[in-house]
């Protein structure tokens, strides 16, 4: 029960008073100064723009969502997949690497225009922009893990009579698995912010289009309702990364709710 009690708090209790004392000095702080709304309106403001666009809000939130998860999910299978043609085949790794690489010397942003000239102003350009974001560090991640293999593992399943094709299914995969999903949780803090660059370029719905038009209208608490909706969509991905991790690699170590040298020390205080 103390565990739990200690996991609540400081996962739940300690994050939610953060964020509402910070609310209540930045409310203070705005009625304090006597600040304009179109310079930095307050929470109480903002709260009231949620609830006024809260029937136009939702479609741009789908929006959006759909096209961070579908890009989400096509640049980790393309990492993970070139990460384990670079691993099983040294020479295209040779070939591919330093291609992968400079292609990374320019953002993904710089190719949005180009993106959307060649795929048109739909939902692709959008997904592709998003996949571009997350594949790099997932592929990195996956050939690190797959090269890091325990050799002592992969020298155990050759000595059973195993083949490469063995080593690669009981050792390299479960690898791959890990630094996949190590490279997706990274990502995935970027997934959503990729998205809306996306929109602001050529988009007729979603966050980005939201937040475009609040600011030709110069409604600085729409915007920042926007902002939020993207801090939370983005919290939710990391979230659902975070279960996917967990059931893709149950042989990993968790972290216990309460430390053990923590207790360790309590206890040896007299």
């Amino acid at each position: 029960m103390d565990a739990l009690a200690y996991g609540v708090t400081r996962r739940v209790l300690l994050p939610v008073t953060s964020v509402l004392a910070l609310l209540l000095v930045w409310e203070a702080a705005v009625r304090a100064l006597d600040l304009a709304p179109f310079v930095l309106p307050a929470p109480s403001r903002v709260a009231q723009a949620a609830v006024r666009t809260a029937d136009v809000l939702p479609a741009h939130v789908a929006t959006t969502l759909a096209e961070a998860v579908l890009g989400l999910l096509l640049g980790a299978v393309a990492g993970t997949l070139l990460a384990l043609g670079v691993v099983l085949r040294p020479r295209v790794g040779d070939a591919l690497e330093p291609l992968v690489l400079l292609t990374q010397t320019v953002p993904t942003v710089v190719l949005a225009p180009l993106l959307i000239l060649w795929a048109g102003f739909g939902l692709l350009p959008k997904v592709l922009l998003v996949a571009l974001t997350v594949f790099f560090p997932v592929f990195v991640s996956a050939t690190s893990a797959m090269r890091s293999a325990d050799t002592d593992l992969l020298d155990v399943v050759a000595g059973l009579g195993g083949h490469a094709r063995d080593q690669l299914v009981i050792v390299r995969l479960p690898g791959a698995v890990t630094g996949a999903v190590a490279g997706l949780r990274v990502a995935a803090t970027y997934t959503v912010g990729a998205a809306v660059v996306a929109e602001y370029l050529a988009g007729q719905s979603g966050l980005g289009v939201f937040i475009q038009r609040s600011r030709k209208a110069y409604a600085v608490d729409q915007i920042l309702v926007g902002v939020i909706a993207v801090a939370l969509l983005t919290a939710l991905l990391v979230g659902a990364v975070g279960l996917i991790e967990r059931a893709a690699t149950p042989w990993r170590p968790r972290a216990a709710s309460t430390p053990a040298s923590s207790r360790h020390l309590t206890s040896e205080i007299p």
